[in-house]
């Protein structure tokens, strides 16, 4: 057997378990989610949303009363990442980022950013056990 053929194995090896690795973690920058929770009345609980970034078109949804669309994403202190979300409730709607590498890293310390639409406005929790925080007016 060539001394050769080993070592181009061996690198193969190498090279795919990289790539699997890197596939299912995210390598050298951390995993982040984000959710939108419906927290509207129940009986007018029909919320729209559209979610995207510049590289990820998320789609429109449409999440009833309690119902939660959450999605993953690696991100680092060197990569600029943003997303944003547009939410309608009957004839109001908001705007705004759901993350944002420049501000998220530091405010998003749980690596779960969870915005929640109510009756009065839309509501930021960092985590599952931080305080809903009221971040905009619906327009």
């Amino acid at each position: 057997m060539h001394p050769n053929i080993n070592i181009k194995n061996l690198l193969l090896i190498i090279f795919l378990s990289a790539n699997v690795f890197q596939a299912t973690s995210c390598f050298f920058a951390r995993k982040y989610k984000v959710q939108v929770v419906n927290r509207l009345p129940p009986n007018n609980s029909s919320l729209f949303l559209h979610c995207a970034s510049g590289d990820d078109e998320l789609g429109r949804r449409t999440i009833y009363a309690r119902q939660t669309f959450e999605w993953a994403f690696c991100a680092s202190g060197f990569s600029k990442t943003l997303f944003f979300c547009q939410l309608w409730w009957g004839s109001k709607d908001r705007a705004f980022e759901v993350f944002n590498s420049k501000h998220s890293i530091n405010d998003c310390r749980s690596f779960l950013c969870s915005w929640s639409a109510m009756s009065d406005g839309i509501y930021y929790q960092d985590g599952q056990n931080g305080e809903l925080e009221k971040r905009y007016d619906w327009n």
